[in-house]
């Protein structure tokens, strides 16, 4: 904090003449004022006379802004900016000089002329200050599990996403990519899951304001204009936002003004793009053998010769010239990123203000996928007197998203090699062979032909007035609305892969979103005595959501280079729109109470009424309670080496939003009915009306442990902490005579416990020479189910092997029969009465060892929730030369793949996977062998199962800072050049694109696009 304050202090220095001279003659007409005032209010003091001096910390750089004023009068100053004052003061008086950050020093005058003061920086403000739930605190003080990344660890990695940047920052927090498309959103998970069928998305809260679209809608935001991110992990932290706190919460503070001289920043990156990761399909020789294998006439029988194999003339053309077609060479090249960043921010002891224009952009690997998005913010404060202060944030961003094709990386991945994409004249083929169901991927990319077009806008603009009622007690208000509109156009031409030579279709949907949050927050905050402190939060907070989605569909576009502009020129359209609104009441006290700063305690109650829920259940309530004791503020640590040593314990309930808006009243739905002879459309309940649905209910138990050591050198947190989850919504099998399948109801239970790690260390800390500082965090939790809407005659949750829930394990398994091998030509007797088969396809695992297959014979064969994950981050620094390096870890998950579901079919009829696979002359357990009768093996699932543990060079770094003789003839405070690569090495087991794969895809299917690899070169300035 120190280094920061005097950055701010020197940043003030460099002040251009005539503002001098305009501070001087301002100041020199507030002296009248104040003089005339003191004549007037004091004229029994004795002889007046003029001070002057000038006002520095303890370093003795200047504080500009700092108070000077007559003790026991309203008579007083300020310094200019070089810290220099005059006053008028009694020869007996008292001068008291104060500053922010700083301890008051008052000096008496004894008749001196010149009074020169020197600032010591308060001790008790270097404790670290940390945003929580409606508030802050200091570190030292924070009882719940708390965890803060700032903006230079959000600068590691250059990404358009804010929340991609924290991937492998913080313990606890996994982070994982939904794919390789420009402006594809992560998914985040907070401690693991709770619930099974609802959402586990954290709630995201910006500048004190709740996003109404989560983690979507973080987008929006530039990484460049958040200071700091904290993430609010155990129960009794996140109760303060009680139904909506179940998977923890992320507050994010944009960067604000600062006192001083205005200062410019600019940063500009450009990157070079490429795929991290190919896989290795069959060239048109190795799929030519697998086609030849798969026409065998039995699994020991003959080939045919290719006459009778290949019956399309550009096949046997091609074995005859050895052509082949790498198609995913054709459809995958290089991107590019680039991001730039223009902030103004400074500001007087009354108004400060920041500002920053933004843009990125990125160009997909894939042509016509790309991601652009203009931002722009603007944060003003403004202290109107002693009581008063008002202040405002205003965001307004436009994105655009050219989301692509799915089929330009499917087809280019199981089309035939044997195919070619253009004819004699060099014209784009739309069939490469005669088969009419693969199509050239290059057709998807023609321009015009596939559009998929995303855009949004956001505006965002919360802004708060506060009084200070009286010492110690404030009033906050805050009223922060929240607009996003939203439009995607959607155009498939003839000559793609959607229409097949048919006529061209086209939609628009549009989904606004207009939310808004008014908040009434009341503190009080004093010392009661010497060593007790209490501190009492109290917030009243109405949150509305009003959402409207509409779209129209047409086809038979009547010509295509209208796009989606003109929908009533075509024919066929369908309509629909639908209209959402939900409002939020809450209520929430906070109690904080420490004694001496060693022993803390904190309580909570919010109570949230939703108009979601029915008549009779509308109101909830969470509590949260935590305690700490800092040992290491104890006497008998005085002399330790332990700076920090803080014992911690908490307990909380906090709910999850998961029942929908009118869910629990029933809705309507189109249904055909038999009116008499004719048929006639009705409306018929969509589902049964539950009045008693409630909010999922997450109960956490947190014990944790916070600890420096050598004056802080090293410091770090370790938790363990056990989460349950009840009233979970399920819905429960119902008799099909009631005419519905089924009810929700709330009926569920999960639990979800682990361990966290994180330590920081410098290592190294010479300020003129060699420094390091590492990072480290690692995490892991087991995520089982308890209960079940199922149950046995006694009442004991039973599985429900249909869903593929099971009681004690994790939400998601992966539950089948397990792959031992390939029935080989010896076991061809065994083969036929196990399972019907024959040598060559799939051996499974007998586990109950009656000689047969069945579907007792399955098994869990794993889950994608890892046995730990975390990251590694080192810090290398001389002199102005700085090199980073990142790694990011994920170990133990299984991943279900659906990319080999569609290209490891060894049908033949399509492009595959270069596996080993069986013949009779190659007896290998691997693969079975390819089958033209067959278009998936027989128990083809069970290859799909893989071990999808990774280690990743996340980013690597060469910074260099210009040395200040440079920069100072240049008119510049700092100017950073840096050099990066991003995901430029995986260590994995997984043999396709990339095993890091989020939860909502499941797994990486055809249409998923390779994550990138970046190589980029940035520059930062400051003004």
């Amino acid at each position: 904090m120190k280094k920061q304050m005097n950055e701010a202090i020197h940043a003030r220095r460099g002040v251009p003449v005539w503002k001098k001279i305009f501070l001087q003659l301002s100041l020199l007409a507030c002296l009248g004022v104040f003089s005339t005032s003191y004549a007037i209010a004091d004229s029994d003091l004795s002889v007046q006379q003029q001070v002057s001096g000038t006002v520095t910390d303890d370093s003795g750089v200047p504080l500009p802004g700092a108070s000077i004023v007559v003790k026991g009068t309203t008579v007083g100053t300020v310094a200019d900016f070089d810290g220099n004052y005059t006053i008028n003061v009694a020869s007996n008086g008292v001068l008291v000089f104060s500053y922010v950050g700083f301890t008051p020093k008052e000096i008496a005058v004894n008749g001196k002329t010149t009074l020169n003061a020197s600032l010591e920086i308060d001790s008790s403000l270097l404790d670290e200050v940390v945003v929580v739930g409606y508030g802050t605190q200091k570190k030292g003080e924070v009882t719940a599990a708390i965890a803060s990344v700032d903006a230079e660890q959000l600068g590691i990695v250059q990404t358009s996403s804010s929340i991609d940047a924290v991937k492998g920052q913080i313990s606890g927090v996994d982070i994982q990519a939904s794919g390789g498309r420009p402006g594809q959103t992560s998914t985040v998970r907070i401690r693991g899951r709770r619930s099974i069928t609802a959402s586990n998305d954290p709630l995201y809260v910006v500048d004190g304001i709740p996003l109404i679209d989560g983690s979507e809608s973080m987008s929006d935001i530039n990484p460049q204009d958040i200071a700091s991110m904290q993430i609010l992990k155990d129960a009794a932290a996140t109760a303060v936002y009680g139904s909506r706190g179940a998977n923890g919460v992320i507050l994010v503070s944009t960067n604000r003004g600062k006192v001083g001289k205005t200062q410019v920043r600019y940063s500009s990156q450009i990157g070079l793009t490429s795929a991290a990761r190919l896989v290795d399909m069959m060239n048109g020789q190795e799929y030519a053998e697998m086609k030849r294998e798969a026409r065998r006439s039995s699994w020991n029988g003959t080939i045919p010769a290719d006459v009778d194999v290949f019956f399309d003339p550009v096949e046997l053309k091609s074995i005859e010239e050895g052509r082949s077609t790498d198609w995913i060479d054709l459809v995958v090249g290089n991107g590019y990123q680039t991001n730039h960043q223009l902030g103004v921010s400074g500001g007087s002891e009354n108004t400060t203000f920041n500002s920053s224009i933004g843009y990125f952009k990125e160009q997909g690997i894939i042509s016509n996928q790309d991601y652009e998005r203009f931002s722009g913010r603007i944060n003003i404060d403004h202290r109107i007197n002693d009581i008063f202060k008002v202040g405002a944030s205003f965001l307004i961003s436009n994105s655009v998203q050219n989301w692509g094709s799915n089929a330009t990386m499917g087809e280019a991945l199981a089309i035939n090699p044997l195919g070619v994409p253009y004819d004699d004249e060099g014209n784009l083929l739309f069939l490469p062979t005669n088969d009419g169901i693969r199509t050239n991927p290059l057709n998807e990319l023609v321009d015009g032909a596939y559009i998929d077009e995303r855009k949004f806008t956001r505006i965002f603009a919360p802004i708060f007035l506060n009084i200070d009622i009286a010492e110690g007690l404030n009033w906050t208000t805050t009223f922060g609305p929240d607009i996003r509109l939203g439009r995607r156009g959607q155009f498939r031409g003839s000559l793609t892969n959607d229409n097949r030579g048919g006529p061209g279709d086209a939609s628009i949907t549009h989904f606004d979103t207009f939310g808004y949050t008014l908040e009434n927050l009341l503190t009080f905050d004093k010392a009661i005595t010497d060593s007790h402190n209490l501190k009492v939060t109290l917030l009243q907070s109405t949150q509305n959501s009003r959402s409207e989605f509409s779209i129209a569909s047409v086809t038979g576009i009547p010509y295509e280079s209208q796009s989606f502009y003109n929908l009533g020129s075509a024919d066929n359209s369908i309509v629909d729109s639908s209209l959402s609104e939900w409002t939020l009441n809450s209520f929430m006290g906070r109690i904080n109470y420490d004694i001496d700063g060693k022993y803390l305690f904190q309580a909570s109650l919010r109570a949230d009424g939703s108009s979601r829920l029915a008549e009779g259940n509308k109101w909830n309530y969470f509590p949260g309670v935590s305690a700490g004791w800092r040992i290491s503020q104890e006497d008998f640590m005085a002399e330790s080496a332990i700076s920090e040593l803080k014992l911690r314990a908490s307990y909380g309930e906090v709910g999850n939003t998961s029942v929908a808006p009118y869910q629990t009243a029933g809705r309507l739905q189109g249904t055909a009915y038999a009116f008499g002879e004719e048929s006639a459309l009705g409306f018929a309940l969509s589902e049964i009306p539950n009045a008693a649905l409630g909010w999922e209910v997450s109960k956490t138990l947190d014990i944790g442990v916070d600890y420096g050591l050598f004056n802080g050198r090293i410091n770090g947190a370790i938790d363990w902490f056990r989460t349950n989850t009840v009233d979970i919504l399920l819905d429960r099998s119902l008799p099909f005579t009631s005419g519905y399948n089924s009810i929700l109801q709330n009926i569920g239970a999960t639990r979800t416990q682990g361990l966290e790690f994180a330590v920081s260390a410098g290592i190294l800390d010479n300020p003129n020479g060699f420094s390091w500082k590492m990072d480290f965090n690692v995490a892991g939790y087991k995520e089982e189910i308890v209960e079940l809407a199922l149950k046995d005659e006694n009442g004991n949750p039973v599985d429900d092997i249909g869903n593929n829930w099971f009681i004690g394990q994790p939400i998601r398994v992966w539950y089948d029969y397990e792959k031992i091998g390939i029935y080989q030509a010896d076991e061809e007797a065994l083969a036929n009465s196990q399972e019907q088969k024959v040598p060559g396809e799939i051996r499974l695992n007998d586990l109950d060892g009656d000689g047969l297959i069945t579907p007792d014979d399955r098994k869990i064969l794993g889950t994608d929730t890892p046995d730990f994950y975390g990251g590694f981050n080192n810090k290398f620094s001389y002199k102005g030369l700085e090199l980073g390096v990142f790694f990011y870890f994920r170990q133990g998950q299984t991943i279900r793949s659906d990319f080999h579901a569609s290209n490891n079919s060894l049908f033949a009829r399509y492009n595959n996977l270069d596996v080993d696979y069986w013949t009779i002359d190659n007896p290998t357990n691997a693969n079975p062998r390819p089958n033209e009768n067959q278009e998936s093996p027989r128990n083809g699932s069970t290859l799909r199962y893989f071990d999808s543990s990774f280690i990743k060079l996340r980013n690597v770094s060469l910074g260099y800072n210009l040395p200040n003789s440079i920069t100072e003839k240049l008119g510049m405070q700092e100017l950073k050049i840096t050099l990066s690569g991003q995901n430029l090495l995986i260590i994995t087991d997984y043999e396709t694109f990339d095993p890091e794969v989020s939860e909502d895809a499941v797994s990486a299917g055809s249409g998923i696009v390779p994550s990138n690899k970046m190589y980029s070169l940035s520059l930062s300035a400051k003004f």
